[in-house]
């Protein structure tokens, strides 16, 4: 099941975002989701406590756009996490992203691309997803209910795939 949702994206960054959609020849929604992912895995934002989300100020020189994103459940819960963490609404996040990761994400991933088509793999996209293993763990620790993000594969994982590497 896919989540949909909108936002709101000033007609600059837009702008700006479907020019680099192009270069790349990716949907808008791909690029989005990619960056913020890359953002946050990056820590390209530090996590803040105790404090409201903080929502785009509205700019009467700069007008917004609402756009329509489907995310996958993943993407859906990645991209919420990264809102409890940063504090930031999803359209201030796209807007934080563009202004000071898209230069550096956008080099990331048409190096990414350029790999993957040079594999002679087929042309695939969740090739590049390397947050396929995202999970969370609800657990208890000394009486108190616990919530762990892995924006990645779990320590245990990596631990049983080592050992399981030795046996053979």
């Amino acid at each position: 099941m896919d989540f949909e949702t909108t936002t709101c994206i000033s007609c600059k960054h837009l702008e700006i975002l479907d020019s680099y959609c192009k270069k790349l020849d990716v949907s808008l929604r791909t690029f989005i989701v990619y960056m913020i992912l890359y953002a946050a895995k990056k820590e390209k934002k530090k996590a803040i406590a105790f404090k409201r989300i903080c929502y785009r100020k509205r700019d009467k020189d700069n007008p917004w756009k609402r756009v329509h994103l489907v995310l996958y459940q993943s993407e859906y819960e990645f991209c919420l996490d990264v809102k409890k963490l940063w504090k930031m609404s999803l359209a201030n996040i796209i807007a934080f992203c563009v202004e000071n990761v898209l230069v550096e994400f956008f080099e990331y991933f048409s190096r990414r691309l350029k790999e993957i088509n040079s594999d002679n793999y087929p042309y695939n996209l969740t090739s590049y997803y390397e947050n396929r293993s995202y999970t969370f763990d609800f657990h208890k620790e000394k009486g108190i209910h616990c919530l762990k993000f892995y924006w990645g594969p779990p320590p245990e994982v990596i631990e049983f795939n080592k050992k399981q590497k030795k046996l053979l």
